[in-house]
């Protein structure tokens, strides 16, 4: 497994050693087979694999050996870390543990922190999730905006985030933080305002703080954005919490009592 080096993907893609420094990657295409490969530590990708995202469909004459001349350069670069990238039959391997690159913490987090939410573990799942989105600095892939091989993995990873923020929110609000989130769904409603469930939590969060008037006009200016402007009923999780709200039921709205001390 690779030593001390650390793999970047948010942001420019950086390789970096445990004092800080980073090495000198060299070429787009240098590194562009470097995030191909680092998108799938572990696993064998075959060069004719490599080829397509790179090129998709339209590679360049002799590209195989292209390929293979900036694994070599790759390899020098990396001889600090010992035999991180391996080649075997027709393709090239990252031996990287997940932990050594961002992109992989951060997804791992993220499905742990949801796991802990969904299994009862409010305290948890905060902890873990801000964890996993302080990973975030910064853009994925920020060096190949536009490029196909790129596409699937940052809208992946751009989802991944909306529902760590969203399990996030929930967590705090579990755990009896109403202030915070109010702020915090208050922002998020602004930014990704077709996320019904991040409404959802915006209105427990308004009742929960004091603000029960609130909380049931934002339930009605949703409702309103998704029948103009998507043409779609609301939930029945929506629903319900409305009915909760005006019942001021409170074993029916999500939230905890106020932390103490």
């Amino acid at each position: 497994m690779a030593g001390e080096l650390t793999f970047h993907l948010f942001g420019p893609l950086r390789v970096c050693g445990a004092d800080g420094r980073c090495l000198a990657l060299g070429s787009r295409t240098r590194r562009a087979v470097l995030a191909v490969l680092l998108l799938r530590p572990g696993q064998l990708v075959p060069v004719e694999r490599i080829i397509g995202q790179l090129w998709h469909g339209a590679p360049p004459p002799g590209a195989a050996a292209h390929v293979h001349d900036q694994v070599a350069a790759l390899r020098e670069a990396l001889e600090t870390a010992g035999k991180s990238l391996v080649g075997r039959e027709n393709g090239y391997l990252m031996d990287v543990a997940p932990e050594r690159i961002d992109v992989c913490r951060f997804a791992g987090g993220a499905a742990a922190g949801r796991e802990a939410l969904t299994g009862g573990q409010p305290a948890g799942a905060a902890r873990t999730l801000d964890a996993a989105l302080a990973e975030w600095r910064g853009d994925p892939l920020a060096d190949f905006p536009g490029e196909p091989f790129t596409g699937p993995t940052i809208a992946q990873l751009e989802n991944l985030r909306a529902q760590a923020v969203q399990d996030r929110a929930e967590a705090r609000l579990l755990l009896g933080d109403a202030g915070w989130c109010v702020t915090e769904l208050d922002r998020l409603v602004r930014e990704t305002p077709y996320r019904e469930r991040l409404w959802e939590l915006y209105a427990a969060a308004l009742y929960r703080a004091g603000r029960r008037d609130d909380a049931l006009a934002a339930i009605a200016r949703v409702r309103d954005l998704l029948f103009e402007e998507l043409g779609l009923q609301d939930g029945p999780g929506l629903r319900a919490l409305e009915r909760a709200v005006r019942d001021d039921d409170l074993a029916a709205i999500p939230g905890g009592a106020p932390p103490t001390g």
